[in-house]
């Protein structure tokens, strides 16, 4: 089926080339934007600012938003002999053409369907055509006005007039085609019907004798060969064969998909379909005309053949194997017409695809259909073989059960062993596990040691001084004044915050490493934590003549994050940075947004960090070779407590250093969605 897809677009897309293809010398037309009507002398006054530039294919679709177009172009004094103006669509009310020749008062040309005479030099035609000839060396200016109450689609094309015969040609073999594909198609499934009996090949040859008498009339050919000259049976059949097209796919689709029998629900829908297409639209002409009746046509056309499709995906998903082939016939149908109504009221751009897209699909949709027909009948085919072959499969399956029954002992022979080894390997590695976990604990002890002598060293230093302190408030109290006390009391309290911070640092990563440490995240502005941290260490930069220069790149990046986590990450790696970096330097923090992340970056100038101290930087209760600048006390845990931090939070955190040149630490933190 896909081969035939296939090969069915190529084929359908190599005979449209010709038909779409226009003349490669055409000039350029500019359009007025104004769809109202207006006088040729109020036009002719214009500015040049008041029109715009058809694209190059010089096609445009102002759709159901006005009825009158008027358009305009120069030709060049190099361009003379006999000219054929085209306009690719026959269903135009009316056209008048304004030839402006060089100091000559203007010719005009009168055509459209409604005109009782039209100006066709070369006899009956698919199009609307205007010919005039053109002396060599004098300029001419071309106005074209349009007036219908159709879909305001306009796409001139000038040709000399060899060129316009070579074109013709190739349009009429194009269209004989594409008709001589329904009339086909149409006789083959009468044919079918007579052998076969089958009512789905009546219905589809309903169907696609409508359907092709629909494309007919939308190409011209109805135009050219029946109704011209008579604009009120136009009008009527633009209303009348659309509806009854429409009836005729509802029936076609309520039918092959045998809801009757499966889905009365879906029956009854597609019946009132069937009935409501000309009920809505027929009236619809009669009272507003062919300027209410074809849009109307048009939603009732994809709402009415969207519930056809609706109806297929429903019988396909009960796993009625059929309905794949009537979706592949009608998908191209239902998109060609939505690209079509969707070009009419500008949605997309008015193209040769967009305009001609809805022939393209009823053509290939056409084919598809009679191989769906033909899918249906292999499918019913291949069930009656299902059928058989299934008695023929239980047969083999009560011979694989004897053999299966003698395996069968062998199977727990093997299986028993299988266990047996598989019980050998699991305690293999019960043992290998206990010796790895006696490991384990050994270097735990070891490290709960090491812990203990460095919560007793960085302690003891704070906590003396505080004694110290204390005993000299108590001894010289009435002898100091009130400044040297509160000197001294702030000397406490520093000494007193300094233990609280080592106390929480050695309680914070036992948390983490023992899993108690609880995160609790919630959406979290990136900016405002920044701004917050920063805020706290103005004073402390101040102290040590440091600039904290902070750069926030978008103010709108969340954070899901738990905030004490992030606030501890900020606080350690700003505090780091101050800590080593020496007086007069600066400090720069940024915030940037990079694939779904947000990037924080704290950069000192300090006296940077070797290779080696930087294998070592995450660990816990690493001193490294570098001092802080201002003694301050270190503990060794603050970047351990940044790392599990980022880590649990899903972020990312890495180090950039070289001896002399400072440090920059960046966390990559996710974005909250």
């Amino acid at each position: 089926m896909l081969r035939y897809l296939l090969g069915l677009c190529a084929l359908l897309g190599s005979l449209s080339l010709p038909a779409l293809a226009g003349p490669t010398d055409t000039p350029v037309w500019s359009v007025h934007t104004n769809t109202r009507p207006m006088s040729f002398e109020h036009v002719e006054s214009l500015p040049a600012t008041d029109w715009e530039a058809l694209p190059p294919g010089g096609m445009t679709n102002r759709g159901f938003r006005g009825n009158s177009l008027w358009l305009q172009t120069r030709l060049s004094p190099e361009r003379f002999g006999k000219q054929v103006l085209e306009l690719a669509n026959p269903l135009h009310d009316r056209i008048t053409l304004y030839i402006l020749r060089d100091n000559a008062p203007p010719e005009v040309r009168h055509g459209g369907f409604r005109q009782a005479h039209t100006p066709q030099t070369f006899g009956r035609y698919h199009n609307q055509l205007f010919d005039f000839d053109l002396e060599a060396g004098q300029g001419s200016t071309l106005f074209l006005n349009i007036e219908t109450s159709r879909p305001l689609f306009a796409w001139p094309r000038l040709y000399s007039g060899s060129d316009f015969f070579g074109n013709s040609v190739k349009e009429r073999m194009w269209l004989g085609l594409y008709c001589g594909l329904f009339v086909t198609l149409c006789l083959y499934s009468l044919m079918a019907w007579v052998g076969t009996r089958d009512s789905n090949y009546f219905d589809y040859a309903l169907f696609l004798s409508l359907m092709g008498l629909v494309q007919g009339q939308m190409l011209g050919v109805w135009h050219e060969f029946f109704m011209l000259g008579h604009p009120a049976w136009q009008d009527f059949l633009s209303s009348l064969l659309p509806a009854l097209a429409l009836a005729a796919f509802c029936r076609f689709a309520r039918n092959f998909l045998n809801l009757a029998e499966h889905d009365p629900r879906l029956y009854r829908l597609l019946t009132l379909c069937m009935w409501a297409a000309p009920a809505l639209i027929l009236p619809t002409w009669w009272l507003f005309g062919s300027e209410v009746s074809i849009p109307v046509t048009d939603l009732v056309s994809l709402l009415f053949s969207g519930t056809g499709i609706l109806a297929g995906f429903s019988r396909l998903g009960a796993g009625y194997r059929p309905a794949r082939y009537y979706l592949l016939s009608q998908i191209p149908l239902v998109s060609g017409g939505l690209i079509y109504v969707s070009a009419n009221l500008g949605l997309i751009p008015a193209i040769p695809l967009a305009m001609f897209g809805f022939q393209l699909g009823a053509g290939l949709s056409a084919v598809m259909i009679a191989l769906a027909l033909a899918g249906k009948l292999r499918a019913l085919q291949q069930e009656h073989l299902q059928a058989h072959s299934d008695r023929l499969i239980a047969e083999q399956q009560m011979i694989e059960v004897l053999r299966e029954s003698e395996a069968a002992l062998e199977t727990r022979v093997q299986e028993r062993t299988r266990q047996l080894e598989q019980a050998l390997e699991l305690q293999y590695r019960q043992h290998n596990e206990l010796e790895r976990s006696n490991v384990s604990l050994k270097a735990l002890h070891e490290e709960r040691g090491a812990f203990l002598q460095i919560a007793a060293h960085d302690l003891k230093n704070p906590t003396a001084a505080i004694i110290s302190y204390a005993d000299l408030l108590r001894e010289r109290w009435h002898s100091w004044d009130e400044e040297k006390k509160l000197k001294r009391i702030g000397n406490i309290r520093s000494m007193a915050q300094l233990t609280f911070d080592i106390i929480r640092k050695l309680l914070d990563i036992d948390a983490i490493e023992s899993g108690n440490y609880a995160l609790r995240p919630t959406t979290l502005n990136a900016s405002e934590s920044l701004r917050s941290v920063c805020a706290e260490y103005r004073e402390r930069c101040e102290a040590k003549d440091l600039r904290l220069h902070l750069s926030l790149g978008e103010d709108a990046l969340r954070l899901r994050i738990d905030k004490t986590a992030l606030h501890q990450i900020l606080d350690n790696l700003v505090s780091n940075a101050i800590k080593y970096s020496p007086q007069g330097r600066s400090i720069h923090v940024s915030l940037e947004q990079e694939a779904g992340h947000a990037l924080i970056q704290v950069r000192d100038e300090g006296p940077g960090i070797s290779e080696e101290d930087q294998g070592k930087l995450f660990r816990k209760f690493t001193r490294l070779s570098a001092r802080p600048t201002g003694g301050e006390h270190s503990t060794g845990l603050g970047l351990s407590i940044v790392k599990h931090m980022v880590e649990a939070s899903g972020g990312q955190v890495g180090c950039l250093s070289r001896l002399g040149e400072g440090a920059t630490f960046f966390v990559s933190l996710p974005l909250a969605a």
